[in-house]
């Protein structure tokens, strides 16, 4: 079964910086919304303590994930001066480039393919609540 490609990466941020890191991982954010109607979310989460982050890219294939390095790559890789990679979750059957790509991160960063995707489903928009 065929199900959206997504990435999920944790790093560590570098002490002292998350002040000057912020305004750069949040225009990112807004070239995503701005240059990439395909990306279905892009989102940035960090600890309260502002030393770790979590990035989650919901594409609807692996198509979409290239077609955002190939636009917003050299942006996504300034952040590295800013946050260390710790880890890279793959979620769905990448193209043989982009294996090649993440396979190359190892071993510095722990990377883990889950291509099988057994269900589930994506809503563009939330139902309202009832209640």
């Amino acid at each position: 079964m065929d199900g959206p490609f997504v990435i999920r990466a944790t790093s560590r941020i570098r002490p002292g910086v998350a002040s000057t890191y912020r305004p750069l991982a949040q225009e990112l954010c807004r070239l995503v919304e701005k240059r990439e109607p395909r990306v279905l979310a892009y989102h940035i989460w960090v600890t309260a303590a502002e030393d770790s982050e979590v990035v989650l890219q919901v594409h609807p294939d692996a198509a979409s994930l290239e077609h955002h390095l190939e636009i917003l790559g050299d942006t996504a890789r300034s952040t590295l001066e800013y946050a260390e990679f710790e880890t890279l979750e793959v979620y769905g059957t990448p193209t043989d480039g982009l294996r090649a790509m993440f396979e190359a991160l190892a071993p510095q960063v722990r990377v883990t393919f889950h291509p099988v995707h057994w269900g589930g489903f994506t809503r563009p928009v939330a139902a309202p609540s009832s209640g």
